[in-house]
């Protein structure tokens, strides 16, 4: 670790995957320019192979390496990375992650203020889409890019930001979250309720580490239980909850319609609306077809627990 007392600290969980590219990109820029910077990772989980990809970067001395043995997720991993950190400003950055400015951590220091929280987006390259990731680039490429864009305090995403320390401990991740899936969502809404705010600025990372078909429709269904846990949690108020996940909006508005057989009907079929997804990579309607009818399983889940 760099002697310097660090003003900015550089957080990555890490879960069996080679942050080498994207840490070198980082010292790069870090000892071209002088800067007082350390890099926090923590392996959340990683199997022994998953270790030894990274263990070598524990001889740069920007770098402090952690370990969970057990994998705690995403929310708990940032959480101890921000305990750990001793710049007063945070930098969260996913390890499959690449900037695409030179001046990727200066420009951030050129914007950052104590109540604001800076999101810098994610760009999906084609240079990283295949036949087997088609459906991730395509998902990403179209949804979660255009969402980056929209007005403050919706386009929150997890991947890329940075903000002072002091207004991270008092938002934190809620680590009641354990699986994939909108503890970034929550977040925001949080940020945003204590009149913090969100801005999007441009200084995008290129995702490098897509799905497959079959891992990427995975975690959509793991998105949608995360989404139960914050509904039987009452995390948010029902207006909360219906203004900030549109497919939790979409189906009330089946139901408003008294459409809500439909789903009924269509259940039988998931596995087979599944396959189709992973052969053809989409399209898109049919994936959000799909993540409604999860939705509907987990509201018959969610009805039953509570009579």
């Amino acid at each position: 670790m760099t002697t310097a007392t660090p003003i900015l600290s550089i957080c990555i969980p890490v879960k069996d995957f080679d942050v080498h590219p994207l840490v070198e990109s980082l010292l790069v820029e870090i000892r071209n320019k002088n800067l007082a910077i350390e890099i926090l990772l923590v392996e959340d989980g990683s199997n022994e192979a998953g270790k030894q990809l990274n263990v070598d970067l524990l001889h740069e001395p920007e770098i402090c390496l952690f370990y969970f043995e057990a994998n705690k997720g995403r929310s708990a991993a940032r959480n101890f990375l921000a305990a750990q950190a001793k710049g007063e400003i945070l930098l969260f950055i996913d390890a499959d992650s690449l900037p695409i400015r030179v001046d990727f951590i200066t420009y951030y220091l050129s914007l950052v203020k104590s109540d604001t929280i800076l999101c810098g987006g994610t760009h999906y390259s084609p240079a990283y889409r295949t036949r087997q990731t088609q459906l991730h680039w395509k998902y990403g490429s179209t949804r979660e890019v255009s969402s980056s864009l929209d007005k403050e305090g919706e386009g929150f995403k997890s991947n890329n930001f940075c903000l002072y320390k002091s207004v991270f401990n008092t938002i934190l991740f809620n680590e009641g979250l354990t699986q994939y899936g909108h503890e970034d969502t929550l977040f925001g809404i949080i940020a945003t309720k204590q009149k913090i705010k969100i801005e999007c600025i441009d200084n995008a990372v290129i995702h490098t580490g897509l799905e497959n078909n079959t891992e990427f429709l995975n975690k959509a269904e793991q998105s949608i239980q995360s989404l139960a846990t914050i509904v039987q949690g009452n995390m948010l108020t029902r207006e909360e909850l219906l203004l900030n996940f549109k497919s939790l909006a979409a189906y009330k508005k089946l139901g408003e319609y008294r459409l809500h057989f439909i789903l009924r009907l269509l259940f039988p079929a998931q596995p087979l609306i599944k396959k189709i997804l992973i052969w053809f990579s989409g399209p898109l309607v049919l994936f959000d077809l799909y993540k409604l009818l999860l939705l509907h399983k987990q509201s018959i889940l969610i009805q039953s627990g509570n009579k």
